[in-house]
């Protein structure tokens, strides 16, 4: 591995470590709390942000370099559950709009390519990874731009932008037609995630030499 892929690598988990703790506790202490499960203030819900924050930069402190050298063997349901939150945290930055999940599937895509070259996998192996974990990514922005469409159909403010941009009255934009639009941006959302992240897939895999002798230069 070269020195700038684990300087790469050191900065990223040094980032997420902290940041996911931070939205993880900030989220789930005002789940509680509007749930009436564990009724807090404000105060104690930005309190527990700030300590996931500085926990995370304790773990960083003592784990990064574990973490570094263990970063291409993370079990995939941890990393599923790690792309899911920040997949929920992608729609919240961006108020509800899902593009910047797209540049997770990205990076989604760049992880696993660079996984399966350290692993030295042949091609068809790869293939096959690269092609499931696309139609993941594809799977959740799809999901996730449909619950977001069903929701803004509700809104009156964007069934009259979508009736003067159509020129179709708001109750068609509020009833099936505007489902349909809504079907059609999330199967194109789809196939741009899908192809996004199997080209960096790609990319990724094939970005430096192989080992002599590997599977992958065999291949």
């Amino acid at each position: 591995m070269s020195k700038a892929e684990k300087t790469i690598i050191a900065v990223v988990i040094a980032a997420l470590c902290p940041a996911s703790l931070f939205f993880l506790l900030w989220w789930l202490s005002a789940a509680l709390s509007i749930s009436h499960i564990l009724p807090t203030s404000e105060g104690w819900i930005g309190a527990a942000a700030i300590s996931g924050l500085c926990l995370g930069v304790v773990l960083d402190i003592l784990y990064l370099k574990r973490w570094m050298s263990t970063f291409y063997r993370i079990n995939m349901k941890f990393m599923l559950f790690g792309y899911l939150l920040w997949s929920a945290i992608a729609v919240a930055i961006l108020m509800g709009l899902p593009f910047l999940n797209i540049v997770l599937g990205i990076l989604a895509g760049l992880y696993v390519g660079r996984k399966q070259h350290h692993a030295q996998a042949v091609r068809d192996d790869f293939a096959k990874t690269a092609k499931k974990i696309s139609s993941f990514t594809a799977l959740v922005i799809g999901t996730e731009a449909l619950f977001i469409g069903i929701l803004a159909l509700r809104e009156d403010t964007v069934a009259k932008v979508l009736g003067s941009v159509t020129g179709l009255q708001q109750s068609a934009i509020s009833g099936p037609i505007g489902m349909g639009l809504v079907i059609v941006m999330c199967l194109v959302l789809m196939v741009v995630q899908y192809c996004c992240t199997r080209t960096a897939a790609r990319f990724a895999f094939g970005l430096g030499a192989p080992a002599p002798g590997s599977a992958m230069e065999k291949s």
